[in-house]
């Protein structure tokens, strides 16, 4: 009992202030656990920091709008059912610490995520005209005009995630025999991976480079007063992405669309099943056919094989 009374003066004391982010990962000794779960919880909260007064203010409600803007977004459901289970696990461990009377986002009170069949999900892909104005609509940025272009071009073209993204450095491009690679530090499939990047691409981001003054530290940088020069976290990427497409006039396109389009266009252009799956470090090989099936599915559909005549509606 004494051992909880001090865990909850402290919360309320000098720990009032500290970021409870930092505090929980402390639990999880994978990096790659700790950045995805500070993913999640940064993109819920929508900042970096979350002290007591933050969580204490957060109700089903607004875990229950979360999960329905997930959905409207287009995400997966087993994406939504990650972001989920971790919130769950951070409320529950403020909770345990009696932080919180209650978790906010208990099974009980938030709404029920739908399965969906891996094989049949629906993948948001880009044709190439579509890439194309994308890239076009980056013009409209400003200052960051450059940066976004540089950083959509590289996305499709090395159908990174964003959280790969935004942790790449200068330091990580480099050159490997006669080709260009990007050293991935750590990754959803594992750590110390590496992709070839084209020189095309290299060449687009040493002007980038040159263009701001980036020399060394994290590739994409905040132009923004507040942050000028840190390091673009995994949502700004998305927002980036998100907002560049609705300039071009395209609806539901996050930085994952990005990475599905690239796979379907390198698909598209002759690439074999086995590159893409190299190319995008999909760990199985069924992941990779989810954009065959797509294509498939579309392009020969009983749909173009019914018709009937009928006189049509003024």
């Amino acid at each position: 009992m004494a051992i909880e009374q001090r865990t909850s003066d402290a919360l309320s004391g000098p720990m009032r202030d500290r970021n409870l982010i930092d505090l929980y990962l402390k639990r999880y000794d994978s990096e790659q656990t700790r950045r995805a779960y500070r993913n999640d919880l940064e993109d819920f909260f929508g900042a970096s920091t979350v002290t007591l007064p933050d969580v204490r203010g957060v109700t089903f409600v607004h875990v229950n709008a979360y999960l329905e803007r997930l959905t409207d977004d287009g995400y997966a459901a087993s994406t939504v059912q990650r972001r989920v289970a971790s919130l769950r696990g951070f409320f529950d461990w403020l909770v345990a610490l009696d932080a919180l009377d209650r978790n906010p986002a208990h099974p009980k009170l938030v709404r029920r995520i739908q399965k969906a069949d891996r094989a049949d999900r629906s993948l948001i892909v880009l044709s190439g005209d579509q890439a194309e104005a994308l890239l076009d609509a980056t013009s409209s940025a400003g200052d960051a005009a450059m940066r976004d272009y540089t950083l959509i071009y590289t996305l499709l073209h090395c159908v990174l995630r964003r959280s790969e993204a935004a942790a790449m450095d200068v330091a990580h491009l480099r050159p490997l025999s006669r080709y260009w690679v990007l050293d991935l530090p750590v990754t959803k499939g594992g750590s110390n991976q590496y992709i070839k990047v084209p020189a095309h691409v290299v060449e687009q981001i040493d002007r980038m480079c040159a263009h701001y003054g980036i020399d060394q530290g994290p590739l994409w940088q905040s132009l923004s007063n507040n942050n000028r020069g840190g390091r673009l976290r995994p949502h700004s990427i998305y927002r980036i992405v998100r907002k560049t497409a609705e300039r071009a006039g395209l609806n539901d396109v996050g930085a994952h669309t990005l990475r599905h389009t690239g796979c379907t266009l390198a698909l598209e252009a002759g690439a074999s099943l086995k590159q893409v799956q190299t190319h995008a470090r999909h760990k199985n090989i069924e992941t990779t056919m989810m954009y065959i099936h797509q294509r498939d599915k579309l392009r020969d559909s009983a749909a173009d094989y019914i018709h009937i005549r009928t006189g049509k509606q003024s």
